[in-house]
């Protein structure tokens, strides 16, 4: 069964056949309404069959949900799916057959489906980039805008101070349009920096409070966004074989 999963709807194939070339679709339905995932699921498939998807932004959520009916759910890796969907599958029209064909000529990898603490944590490591890239950027925003009017600050002046910006409104005359960007950017660079101090408050506890998190800061000398990441991005390592 290949589905194509997207954010409020999908559609799915259920192929019969064990190799690609000898595969029958036997039905496809198209623009199904996400919410009927569980009714379409019961409906058209059963307990020993296999669902299909591709790895996408709800593809773990929606595994998941299929999970919870007692669905076997395998997700595929996306760049190679895509790679062998363009190559060899060129000729069907539904993206949910192309998936169960690449599925049943095994040239995709199998994605590993993280638990839901695995993914809370990606969650969050992903927000932390992202507000530090907010962050830098709301910062050389402000010394741009303080460049282009010849404003030189002092040695050890804190930008992201909440009361920088009462100092800065001193530094020169400014026209009110300009007043509002200045307050703009620099309340845009203060709100960045506490959401990061918050995720980084957060991510420590959650290492504080696991002991064998802690253990790897001591005998490693990790930081704790690294060690964070690297626990976010591995998940259970007892998934995996061997060290390599």
């Amino acid at each position: 069964m290949g589905l194509d999963v997207h954010p409020d709807s999908f559609a799915g194939a259920v192929v019969q056949g064990r190799d690609p070339a000898s595969a029958m679709v036997l039905r496809t339905s198209t623009r199904v309404e996400l919410e009927r995932l569980e009714e379409w699921a019961r409906r058209h498939t059963c307990t020993e069959d296999t669902l299909v998807l591709e790895a996408s932004g709800n593809a773990f959520a929606v595994a998941a949900r299929l999970r919870a009916i007692d669905r076997e759910v395998e997700i595929l890796d996306s760049h190679h799916a895509g790679k062998v969907g363009k190559v060899y599958c060129a000729n069907d029209r539904v993206d949910a057959v192309k998936i169960a064909r690449i599925y049943l000529s095994a040239l995709s990898p199998i994605v590993w489906q993280p638990d839901q603490k695995t993914l809370e944590r990606r969650e969050i490591f992903s927000a932390y980039q992202a507000v530090v890239k907010e962050s830098t950027r709301a910062k050389q925003q402000l010394r741009s805008m303080l460049n282009e009017h010849c404003v030189r600050l002092e040695k050890g002046f804190r930008l992201c101070h909440p009361q920088a910006i009462a100092r800065l409104l001193k530094l020169r005359e400014w026209t009110p349009a300009r007043r509002m960007l200045l307050q703009q950017l620099h309340g845009s660079l203060v709100a960045a920096r506490a959401r990061r101090t918050l995720l980084r408050r957060h991510m420590a506890q959650e290492i504080v409070a696991e002991e064998a998190l802690l253990r790897l800061t001591r005998l490693c000398g990790i930081n704790l966004i690294t060690l964070y990441g690297v626990v976010a991005a591995v998940g259970d390592v007892r998934r995996f074989t061997q060290s390599k």
